[in-house]
């Protein structure tokens, strides 16, 4: 690197210290490491010279790999071996430090500086460690020593030969480091629910603690250069391996060749982790808390440590949370409208009844959360406040005044409809039917009578609130062919209804005033709101309406489209940033869904969008859902629009320079991300929510979801994509 320069990623390399024993010479040390491990009791004595026997044979297999021969030996470390083994991990070194050289032009290695790695460290292991597996991997299975080559190379039983470690700062970084390292190496999707995009988690008594995964190979997908050819692949022949290199090769090359010849073993770390990992071996824990002179006590005392260790990390991480937190402490009840200004403008005094009854649902909902009430109270008490409002709402002259009170009393439905943390579905279900009907009522109500002022405006916020629960607790404007399985106790809401409804507000928005548009501006951060789920829905309908081409779709598509002119423009990019920044939004959920947006329409890099989103993560849990739609976003963005950049939105299809691996490699990562998301909404989230999300994925990607095996959906899904792009652009 060059001098000075500041390094984000710092990548060290281990390799074995320069003392090379002549194979004679290693015999103590296998003696030794037999003994520690007690073969002979395991193996019996009349077995432990062919044991020892074939663990020495191996060593010699070790020994050309990495390149340990006579003039090695005669230097007395003055020269250093060059097998394929130090040159291989000497080439993932450069690779790295070239790409870190060169990251504003990388999304890869970006992508890792978003997460939160800040080192990187990779090794082969010496002569002494090795021994020591060796001997272990001999008395699980003494067979597997019987073919030394096969041990070290793919598929092998010492899949640690190679070791990469990334390291991050917090917990909540490596679930971001675990999804980005798809992008460098070749592994198994699994989904149990131990399971992170492949990743495990060790656990050991002795208090280690990190993320890992095994057998992987270094593929970088996005690398034309390292990945080489289709059918590019390491030969039958293992033996092959050691003849497969010249004596001048560049990095890229060793790379290339060398790639399908060896597993590594990736391990994450973070920062807390790493320095308990580093003290415990720097302190003699293998001799003392391992093999012959195992000490439970010691072992007690290093957890004690490794859990003390755990907690300050926790400590460190709250502090960051609580340093951020206080930008995004969530706002309630807030008003689509400036009602105070409106009221005072229709001379009515009013007002004080409006936020009297605002401040005394607020003060029942923390009554709830504090548990000084009980459900039951809670809900009678507003559902008196409700009724009063409603009596209150029906003696108003003012038609204008009328509806804002009607709404008033229909929102602690609302409310109480978005309340399933403290509700059962049954409950659940009571409310939002209540809602519902009363917000149907007000809708055709206000299209009955143009002559209330604001009335389209009114009308608009009425059937958002409608179209939000539809959209909760149904499929929305989705109309798949196929039969959807809702959950029983939720009310599933009629798909031809919502689109009723979505065609009459469109309308509605098309044909605001500029006094209309005035009001809906008083509050940027609500009318954002609106707007951005108005395009949700707009989305969808385009989605699972594009192969019914009748009078009333193109009429829709032709509102739908004038409604995207008006509103949906870049724009909205600067408004949010401006919102964003002075802390007027504060639900990160909402945050992660209008990246998404402004990704979908062109207006944003997903990697810049990605960027906040590991940004927000880190002190609000996101949910797999709204993650999912970014991934969906990001896929069409890079795989089915082929934009590289946000000038490329601009232009024709056939005039984006693309490059097509890279392309390929965008579509399988975002698709792999969205299967391996749609397993954790399918478990942690409502089953409207795993199906739309479902449905989104199968209709972009062409892809039929199954919920069997991660790593054989994804073989299939892979063969059923060669030369199939959706029709979706």
């Amino acid at each position: 690197m060059r001098e000075n320069m500041h390094s984000y990623i710092k990548i060290h390399q281990f390799t074995p210290r320069p003392q090379y024993l002549h194979p004679d010479q290693l015999i103590p040390k296998i003696d030794r490491a037999v003994e520690e491990q007690g073969a002979v009791n395991r193996i019996g004595k009349d077995e432990i010279f062919t044991f020892k026997h074939n663990i020495l044979k191996c060593m010699e297999i070790y020994y050309r790999l990495v390149g340990i021969d006579d003039r090695v030996f005669s230097s007395q470390g003055a020269v250093e071996p060059r097998g394929v083994l130090p040159r291989y991990t000497e080439s993932l070194i450069a690779y790295f430090r070239l790409l870190e050289q060169h990251s504003s032009d990388n999304k890869e290695i970006i992508g890792l500086e978003h997460a939160g790695v800040h080192t990187v460290k990779i090794r082969y292991k010496y002569t002494d460690s090795v021994i020591k597996k060796l001997v272990k991997l001999g008395l699980r299975n003494p067979e597997t020593l019987e073919d030394p080559l096969k041990i070290f190379l793919k598929g092998g039983a010492l899949h640690d030969l190679i070791g990469i470690l990334f390291i991050c700062s917090y917990p909540y970084e490596k679930e971001w480091v675990a999804r980005t390292l798809y992008n460098f190496f070749e592994y198994d999707h699994r989904t149990d629910d131990h399971l992170l995009y492949g990743f495990y988690t060790v656990e050991k008594k002795s208090g280690y603690r990190a993320l890992h995964c095994d057998h992987t190979l270094f593929n970088p997908r996005f690398d034309a250069s390292v990945v080489g050819k289709c059918g590019d692949t390491a030969p039958v022949d293992p033996y092959a391996v050691f003849s497969v290199l010249e004596k001048e090769e560049s990095t890229v090359d060793v790379l290339r060749k060398l790639k399908d010849y060896f597993n590594i073993e990736i391990q994450l770390h973070t920062t807390f982790e790493n320095l308990w990992s580093s003290m415990e071996h720097t302190n003699s824990y293998n001799i003392q808390a391992k093999g012959l002179g195992r000490s439970s006590k010691i072992t007690v005392q290093w957890k004690l440590l490794s859990d003390m260790m755990q907690n300050l990390e926790g400590q460190f991480q709250q502090l960051q949370i609580d340093t951020e937190l206080a930008r995004f402490e969530v706002l309630h009840h807030t008003s689509y409208l400036p009602v105070k200004e409106l009221l005072e403008k229709l001379g009515s005094d009013t007002y004080p009844v409006h936020a009297e009854a605002t401040k005394t649902i607020e003060s029942l909902e923390t009554l709830l959360k504090s548990h000084e009430i009980s459900r039951q109270e809670y809900v009678a008490r507003l559902q008196e406040r409700a009724e009063y409002l409603e009596d209150f709402a029906r003696q108003q002259q003012n038609l204008t005044v009328q509806m804002v009170f009607r709404m008033q009393s229909v929102f602690i439905y609302y409310g109480l409809a978005n309340q399933s943390a403290y509700f059962n579905t049954d409950d659940i279900r009571q409310f939002v039917k209540k809602a519902l009907a009363c917000y149907k009522e007000i809708s055709l109500f206000l299209s009955s009578h143009p002559e209330v002022y604001l009335g389209n405006l009114l009308n608009i916020i009425t059937i958002f609130r409608y179209l939000y629960l539809g959209h909760k607790y149904g499929l929305g404007l989705m109309t798949p062919e196929e039969t959807i399985v809702t959950e029983e106790d939720i009310p599933s809401l009629d798909p031809a209804q919502n689109l009723r409804f979505f065609e009459t507000a469109i309308s509605l928005l098309n044909g605001l005033s500029e006094e209309e548009l005035g009001y809906l501006n008083k509050d940027r951060t609500n009318a954002l709101k609106i707007i951005h789920h108005y395009d949700l829905l707009a989305r969808e309908w385009e989605l699972f309406s594009s192969l019914r081409s009748t009078p009333r779709t193109v009429e829709i598509s032709d509102a739908v489209g004038h409604f995207r002119k008006r509103y949906i423009t870049k724009e909205l990019h600067r408004h949010f940033n401006i919102l964003l920044e002075s802390d007027k939004i504060k639900n990160i959920g909402f945050v992660v869904k209008f990246y998404t947006t402004l990704v979908w329409h062109g207006f944003y890099l997903p990697m810049d969008a990605l960027r906040q989103i590991i940004r927000y993560s880190a002190y609000d849990k996101i949910k797999p859902s709204d993650l999912f739609y970014y991934e969906l976003a990001a896929y069409r963005f890079l795989y089915l629009r082929r934009c590289s950049s946000l000038e490329d939105c601009s232009k024709p299809s056939s005039m984006r320079c693309t490059d097509p691996v890279k392309t390929e490699h965008f579509g399988n990562f975002h698709r792999k991300n969205m299967i391996q998301l749609l397993f954790r909404i399918k478990r942690r989230e409502s089953a409207y929510k795993f199906h739309k999300a479902r449905l989104y994925f199968e209709q972009l990607t062409q892809t039929t979801f199954k919920m069997d095996h991660f790593s054989g959906m994804v073989l299939k899904e892979n063969a059923s994509k060669e030369g199939n792009v959706g029709n979706v652009g």
